[in-house]
């Protein structure tokens, strides 16, 4: 294959100049002359099984694509989004901010409200470290993905490029083939006996141009097909993106502030509880009012709950966004069957004509 003419999803593939490109190169060269010479004009079998199995190969494109797009599954995706947006949804920021909301009495033979409140997100941090752990994994599955189109698509272009070698030396051949009659035509005067070999020409003429119309079809297939999966692809990516920006980027500083912040909290209530004791215990409470000044310091100069509270709302308007980019996979995907299929009947018909 012509490494230079194939794209990624990168740079798109531009399949009208790949065509051009391709054309300009290898018009009258020695590759197109070897094609040519392996038909043989006495010998109809040659004509009619020239660039058969390269006809067959671009013909299975169709196929070859459809199977791509329905090995893709993206049914885990969301179910993990909508664990991860009921994690979100037990998040409230008040909870978490210094000063807690004022309550009432105390709480005998359970915890206090403020054990509960720390409880909860102990628990909502350790869900959020397993719905990263399982991004992580999702992730990986749909760049493992993409590497199979990519693939995909290498091979049918390589495929694709082969078709084109047999569509320029079968106009080639017709070329020579059509001199070729001119000539014994203006031979007939001297020799009768050419008129019988003149009619063997010119069906051998006919099925060669049939022969033309047929990888002609076989390569507008290739041409309304292959870019299918630069689509594909590129949807994907997009669905990449948004997890790495949305979820694996902002759940770890959204983790870690989450742990400061409870941090914070649980030394605030350890100074609020010293604040409580008898006179004698003074020295103890300024030792640890003045670990609970640290610690908020440090919060306060690295993860603010400003920060948390942004990197919350990333990852609930991130929900929503890779929602929406799965939406418009599954409808492409729906419409890329469709448009297949009709691509497929379409050079049935044309053949049949």
């Amino acid at each position: 294959m012509d490494s230079d003419l194939s794209k990624t999803a990168e740079q798109p593939y531009n399949i009208a100049a790949d065509r051009q490109k391709l054309e300009k190169q290898l018009v009258n060269s020695k590759e197109v002359d070897d094609l040519v010479s392996t038909m043989e004009v006495y010998h109809l079998e040659t004509i009619l099984s020239f660039g058969a199995e390269a006809a067959k190969k671009v013909s299975n494109i169709p196929d070859t694509i459809l199977n791509s797009i329905n090995s893709m599954q993206f049914d885990d995706s969301g179910e993990i989004l909508g664990t991860l947006s009921e994690i979100m949804t037990k998040f409230d920021i008040d909870e978490i901010k210094d000063t807690p909301k004022p309550f009432r009495g105390l709480f005998r033979n359970r915890k206090s409200q403020l054990d509960k409140i720390l409880e909860k997100y102990y628990k909502i941090g350790e869900e959020v470290d397993k719905i990263y752990v399982r991004l992580k994994q999702y992730e990986a599955e749909i760049k493992q993905a993409n590497r199979k189109l990519n693939q995909v698509f290498e091979e049918n272009l390589s495929h694709y490029h082969r078709l084109i070698r047999y569509s320029l030396a079968g106009e080639q051949g017709k070329k020579e083939l059509e001199a070729y009659i001119i000539q014994k035509q203006k031979e007939i005067e001297k020799d009768n006996d050419i008129q019988f070999e003149l009619l063997h020409l010119e069906q051998a003429k006919s099925l060669l141009e049939q022969k033309i119309q047929d990888l002609r079809i076989t390569e507008m297939v290739a041409v309304q097909t292959i870019p299918i999966i630069q689509t594909v692809e590129y949807n994907n990516k997009k669905l990449i993106e948004k997890i790495n920006t949305a979820f694996l980027v902002v759940l770890p500083v959204f983790r870690q502030a989450l742990a400061q912040a409870i941090l914070l909290k649980r030394q605030k209530i350890q100074a609020d509880a010293v604040s409580a004791l008898e006179a004698k215990k003074k020295e103890q409470i300024k030792n640890i009012t003045e670990q609970a000044e640290t610690a908020k310091l440090s919060l306060n100069g690295s993860i603010k709950t400003e920060t948390l509270e942004t990197a919350w709302r990333t990852i609930i308007n991130g929900v929503e966004e890779t929602r929406q980019i799965l939406k418009n996979i599954k409808e492409n995907k729906a419409e890329n069957q469709a448009k297949i299929e009709r691509i497929r009947e379409d050079a049935e018909s044309r053949r049949k004509v």
